[in-house]
């Protein structure tokens, strides 16, 4: 009891701070030391007491806080500055909350620092040709090396071969998927056995990262520590990272390994010694550690700023079907409960930003910020169907956030990812920049057993996506789903798909979307059914508006899809992508079709009339007219009066507020 009166007389010490929050409140500063109390928000006059210097200090005393009983708020608040952390942050069980006395850990009101995990690079000195230089101890010794780069705060490029287009295989290689043929001169024979070189295989929706093994010179052959996921020659080029002979182009740098000398062609708006250099150097910044028995409850991270992540490419590369999973997060969570995650940011990391794996259930993350990241920005669940409720990742709120310039270094990242996961709301946030997907939803390729149903994506505002593979599907499901909803959403200037329903989707409703100027509007593989797609307007979408493509039907009865009252419109193109079908077992109805460029719409070539006769389901109660959009080509879609799709049931869309909503 003595020990936990203390608490409680700290808590009423801090009342007069013009910081402190209700309960108990700590502090943590860059002026401040862990020897003091952490109770008072600067050093007082005589350096006797003060902030706590590190966030890990503070939450120590969180800990030994509730250990003793303290029920209340308890209160971490960060100063600004710049925190450099050299082990992870981690938060336990014993730090939890309650649901009347969260733990929080915030930024100081007005205030904005940030938790690093790079080491500034300095000492660079003037070389030849312009170039910065220095040695880097660590990396010398061989305890440190590192793939990224930023020059106040930016992300820097290492050099490669060719400097911006790609090389062509000359030839597939073995069937294992892990060498190819090679043209004269692309690669090197002291290339080999140097695991600082990397090759960078695009393929389709994902990349193969590969180290050299070895190289048979008289048969151009490269064999590589790991193989890819298809066949390498399923390309559309490769590029050769990290080559010394490159260095040159301003903003580039390059680092070598055996002697930790590092290179660096500067901007020409930088100046030595003025330009902040940092290398990243932990692999993640904060871990949320509960268990099935004990979860982290009930704890809120508000307005803080987190970056400079590392991601380690393991022996034998990287190459992975799909979405970039094995890439680890900058900051991760396992059996986290009733948490949030308010106002924060992840950047300059080549990581993921957030993930809510195994056991998360009921958390938030609202109003935070994913940019400059390495592969994906938010990945909620898990590939592989867990047995236990308890274990799988559910009941996510994910709103009013922004994501941008994502996959910088692993193409194919999301900007939210949900895999066998159920019950998630992605509503209100902004998708812009390189993710290969802005949403992707669902991880079954087949009619499997699912944990992906009820999902909710909502009034999204997700525009100009692409990567350098070219981005797949804009908002994008996979797999059983039934319940799940994608509505509300604005998906314009993306360089996929704007909506792509793949392989096994089923149960899943896409209402009341604006798609238009993407790359393409909508997809449906072969091998999916049972979704509706209504009520939604899909125009001046690239060559064509829709296409049913992909994997070949497993049953006669796949792709029994209802697209109602949809309004299509296009210029210089078509509507479906296909020549033919190998069925006609779709439902169309009472849509409204027009081609602004005057050519007659045809369905597959047919003229509508001739379409109808090809299934009592194709069209018979649609429309091909003007549908009287008010202003099309200054991209406004609403409706005039006496539009022919008000007759056909069509209700006019209301998306003023999709994206981020202002603080209330």
């Amino acid at each position: 009891m003595q020990r936990r009166s203390a608490v409680f007389l700290a808590a009423t010490c801090l009342a007069g701070s013009a910081l402190a929050a209700p309960g108990l409140t700590l502090y943590v500063s860059t002026a401040g030391r862990d020897t003091w109390t952490g109770r008072l928000d600067q050093p007082d006059a005589g350096a006797a007491d003060g902030p706590f210097a590190t966030l890990q200090r503070a939450l120590d005393a969180v800990r030994e806080a509730r250990r003793q009983g303290y029920q209340e708020t308890v209160t971490v608040l960060l100063r600004e500055g710049t925190y450099a952390l050299h082990q992870p942050l981690v938060i336990l069980p014993e730090h939890s909350g309650t649901a009347a006395g969260p733990t929080v850990v915030a930024a100081a009101p007005g205030e904005h620092p940030l938790l690093s995990g790079g080491m500034i690079i300095g000492d660079l000195q003037p070389g030849e040709a312009g170039v910065w230089q220095t040695t880097v101890p660590d990396v010398q010794s061989g305890t440190l090396y590192f793939r990224q780069l930023w020059v106040n705060g930016k992300r820097r490029e290492r050099p490669r071969l060719p400097a911006t287009a790609t090389y062509a295989l000359a030839g597939g290689g073995t069937p294992e998927k892990s060498s190819f043929i090679y043209a004269p001169g692309h690669i090197r024979a002291d290339w080999r056995n140097r695991d600082d070189i990397e090759a960078v295989v695009l393929q389709y929706w994902t990349e193969a990262r590969l180290r050299i093994a070895t190289l048979d010179e008289a048969q151009r052959l490269v064999t590589f520590t790991g193989g890819s996921w298809r066949p390498l020659s399923w390309t559309t080029g490769y590029y050769v990272e990290n080559v010394a002979e490159a260095l040159g182009a301003p903003g580039q740098w390059y680092l070598d390994r055996p002697t930790g000398v590092l290179r660096y062609v500067p901007m020409p708006e930088e100046s030595l010694g003025q330009a902040e250099v940092v290398a990243p150097v932990l692999e993640q910044l904060l871990r949320i550690a509960g268990t099935a028995d004990r979860p982290v409850a009930h704890l809120e991270v508000r307005g803080l700023r987190f970056a400079h992540c590392a991601w380690r490419l393991p022996p034998t590369g990287l190459a992975y079907p799909q979405a970039e999973l094995p890439v680890e997060a900058a900051i991760s969570a396992t059996y986290a409960r009733d948490c949030l995650f308010a106002d924060c940011e992840v950047a300059r990391a080549d990581t993921w930003g957030l993930e809510l794996g195994r056991g998360c259930q009921d958390n938030e993350v609202r109003r935070c910020v994913f940019d400059d990241v390495g592969a994906g920005g938010l990945k909620v669940g898990e590939p592989e169907v867990c047995v236990n409720d308890a274990d799988e990742a559910s009941r996510t709120t994910i709103a009013d956030c922004t994501f941008s310039n994502g996959a910088q270094s692993y193409f194919g990242g999301p900007a939210v990812w949900i895999g066998q996961s159920s019950g998630n709301t992605v509503s209100h946030n902004e998708m812009s920049g390189s993710w290969q997907w802005a949403v992707s939803v669902g991880w079954n390729w087949g009619y499997a057993r699912s944990r992906a149903h009820d999902n909710i994506i909502e009034y999204n505002h997700a525009h100009h996506i692409n990567t350098r593979l070219g981005s797949h599907s804009t908002l994008y499901t996979l797999g059983i789903q039934p319940g799940t909803v994608i509505r509300g959403n604005v998906v314009h200037h993306c360089g996929g798909y704007g909506i792509g329903l793949d392989q096994a989707s089923t149960g899943i409703r896409v209402e009341g979307n604006l798609v238009y100027r993407n790359a393409a509007g909508l997809h449906f593989n072969w091998d999916c059914l049972g979704n509706v797609v209504t009520n939604n307007v899909f125009a001046l979408n690239g060559e064509a508006q829709w296409t049913r493509y992909g994997d070949a039907p497993q049953y006669d009865d796949t792709n029994c899809n209802v697209l109602q009252r949809n309004i299509v419109c296009w210029e210089n193109g078509r509507l479906w992508v296909e020549p033919k079908w190998p069925n006609y077992r779709m439902v169309l109805t009472d849509n409204v079709y027009f081609d602004y460029s005057g050519a007659p719409v045809t369905f597959l070539g047919f003229p509508l009339d001739e379409w109808r006769q090809k299934g009592r389901w194709l069209d018979q109660d649609s429309a091909v007219a003007d549908p009287l959009l008010t202003d099309p080509t200054r991209d406004d879609f609403t409706l005039r009066p006496g539009s022919p799709a008000l007759r056909l049931g069509f209700v006019p869309l209301t998306l003023s507020d999709a994206g981020p909503r202002p603080r209330r």
